[in-house]
């Protein structure tokens, strides 16, 4: 039986809210240099894939407690992790969906049921990513109340900066101009390449910026090509799903 890895592709704004702070003050201090952005601090390289085996008791995933034990036992060589055969992986798509509730009461979402959730929330930040199993697809949900008052035509401005940093050290990065839907939501489509077992692929993806009362709630959802387009209506309607009570403080 092929045992395929687990990939967690990361593809989620883990940006510290104090680095979110110095953009969001950066971006709106420039409307008085006529709207020109003059940032040049690094992007930041958060879109991560680290293979993890299925097994677990034959493949134990990487940690700081087994590095420190092969450090220590020169005598056991790490065994490697078996290579992707993409030939047996099942279809790339998105099944039956399922409810997802924040613990906070703040987010709902219908999600992809067989798809593995991390939650990486901190205080003041709703952070919820979730991973198809191979690392093919992803779907991230971030929720935070900004340091500052936004201008409403400043926003498309704030968000290209927000995603450059998010994404901007990926490989063949390009991020099209932002498009302002008519519901006054920002939808910026980028691509990148990913690694997979030893295949480099493009990755497509959608992050939409929503300011529900006080707080921005950023979606993203991508795929690799050519799946992203034939996903794209499930992808939509995940989208659609989403919900923020906006009445509620993030704990």
């Amino acid at each position: 039986m092929f045992l395929y890895q687990k990939l967690s592709m990361r593809v989620s704004m883990l940006l510290p809210l104090a680095a979110i702070a110095m953009l969001l003050f950066t971006a709106c201090s420039n409307s008085n240099t006529g709207g020109k952005s003059n940032v040049s601090m690094p992007a930041t390289d958060i879109t991560k894939v680290s293979p993890t085996p299925t097994n677990t008791k034959n493949n134990p995933s990487p940690n700081p407690t087994n590095a420190t034990n092969q450090i220590a036992s020169p005598a056991k060589s790490p065994t490697p992790s078996p290579t992707i055969d993409f030939s047996k992986l099942p279809e790339l798509e998105i099944g039956e969906l399922e409810l997802y509730k924040h613990r906070s009461g703040i987010l709902e979402i219908s999600v992809p049921k067989d798809w593995q959730v991390v939650d990486n929330s901190q205080p003041s930040e709703i952070l919820v990513t979730w991973n198809e199993k191979a690392g093919r697809a992803t779907i991230s949900s971030n929720i935070f109340v900004p340091p500052s008052e936004i201008p409403e035509n400043r926003l498309s401005d704030v968000f290209e900066i927000i995603v450059k940093g998010m994404y901007g050290n990926q490989p063949d990065f390009e991020m099209r101009s932002p498009v302002v839907e008519s519901a006054g939501n920002i939808v910026i489509e980028w691509t990148s390449t990913v690694t997979i077992g030893d295949k480099k692929l493009k990755f497509q993806a959608n992050s939409k910026m929503q300011r529900v009362n006080n707080k921005f709630a950023i979606l993203t959802f991508g795929a690799i090509e050519p799946k992203f387009t034939e996903m794209k209506d499930s992808f939509a309607k995940i989208s659609n799903s989403q919900t923020v009570n906006a009445s509620l403080a993030i704990p």
